[in-house]
């Protein structure tokens, strides 16, 4: 990992690895990528103010969020499917998330299981959950979740319609896959990958069973098919809420309205998400949506945001406008093919570095010192607008 000077050298390592299929599937998009292109736009549009002579030799980036100390204001965004990246998965995630200091968010669609990772990682993993067509699913998953002491549920809030990826369907991914000849070859060429994949973990979802076995790749879309619930309301969080004690996120918030809904029904915190790109195109970014979402959350949640993360500066600017913390995955994915574990703890420590460096030509020694607001954004092509 020594020539590893950014997630973007974490990118390309990744690339040269994976067969293209696999990689079009992490870095790919909904439909013409709007939405994905925009989050990374909007954040690097944003400007940081500079001050100086000031005294920040003893600047940390320790933070909290819903009771759980962080050694950096970053979490892990759920994903899922990471068995492409690498067979170790969620489980090499979670550890490099712990020893980080950060917490890691497990997948209804993980490789893994809900128990594997919270054995890798105690204390520091949330638990995302779906709301199943079978009720009994999403319950038995939640009263799992209770029984491995993790204290934060996140609702998955922006996939009850799944979209169009074109990457994927031009690659023919699917559970199971149904490549043309060109990625046969292409994935043939990948060796190493193709080992890892025959020695390794096997793609399975690895939170539900079939007849008391894990789902098949063979069968895990025709099982998304019959569980996948587009009926799903803000009567179901209602219900969740009455029996689930501890700490409740929804995930998929990127409205006013819908972060007024998420208090109201008693979240403890809100996600700003747009699912990275990968669901509906053509919507904000989520830096550009945050603002409202603090606004008529006003205290009364955590706000946690992800979306296009790829630098420290990022992570301030998201603070500075409201965030308690922000959230990443691609990175982590990235960091997993690039590196199994090692790659993931180095997307860490690259952040982490990069965030302590921001904070010292803003001036700040403490998370809660960052600027409350920006400079002006800006486009290059009409230049720069310094806000006073």
């Amino acid at each position: 990992m020594r020539d590893i000077h950014s997630i973007d050298d974490l990118r390309r390592r990744a690339k040269r690895r994976l067969p293209a299929m696999v990689y079009d599937f992490i870095e790919g998009g909904a439909l013409d990528e709007l939405t994905l292109r925009r989050n990374r736009e909007a954040l690097e549009a944003q400007l940081l103010p500079q001050r100086v002579l000031v005294d920040t030799s003893q600047r940390h980036a320790t933070a909290s969020i819903l009771g759980t100390r962080l050694d950096l204001p970053l979490v892990v965004s759920p994903m899922g499917l990471l068995t492409v990246c690498h067979p170790d998965a969620d489980v090499a995630i979670a550890r490099a998330a712990a020893t980080a200091g950060s917490v890691f968010t497990h997948s209804p669609w993980s490789g893994c299981s809900l128990e594997e990772v919270t054995d890798a990682a105690p204390g520091r993993v949330w638990a995302q959950i779906a709301f199943w067509n079978d009720a009994s699913e999403t319950e038995r998953h939640i009263d799992r979740a209770a029984a491995l002491g993790i204290d934060t549920l996140v609702v998955a809030g922006d996939v009850a319609v799944s979209s169009k990826r074109d990457r994927d369907l031009r690659h023919g991914t699917g559970m199971p896959p149904n490549p043309p000849l060109r990625d046969v070859i292409d994935t043939a060429l990948h060796p190493g990958w193709v080992l890892r994949w025959l020695l390794g973990r096997r793609i399975t979802w690895g939170s539900y069973r079939i007849d008391g076995r894990p789902i098949r790749m063979g069968e895990m879309d025709a099982w998304m098919d019959r569980n996948s619930n587009q009926a799903a309301t803000w009567g179901d969080v209602a219900r969740l809420r009455s029996r689930w004690k501890g700490n409740l996120v929804i995930k998929g918030v990127m409205t006013q309205a819908d972060a007024r809904l998420a208090v109201e029904h008693g979240a403890d915190g809100v996600f700003v998400s747009n699912h990275g790109g990968r669901q509906f195109d053509g919507q904000l970014a989520t830096i550009e949506a945050l603002p409202s979402v603090v606004d008529a959350v006003d205290g009364r949640a955590a706000v946690i945001m992800d979306g296009g993360i790829r630098r420290g500066s990022d992570i301030a600017k998201a603070l500075s406008l409201g965030a308690d913390v922000v959230a990443a995955g691609r990175p982590f994915a990235l960091g997993l093919a690039a590196g199994a574990q090692p790659g993931v703890e180095k997307a860490f420590e690259l952040l982490r570095d990069e965030l302590l460096t921001v904070m010292g030509f803003l001036g700040v020694v403490r998370i809660d010192g960052l600027p409350d607001s920006l400079c002006a954004s800006h486009d290059a092509r009409e230049g720069i607008e310094v806000a006073p």
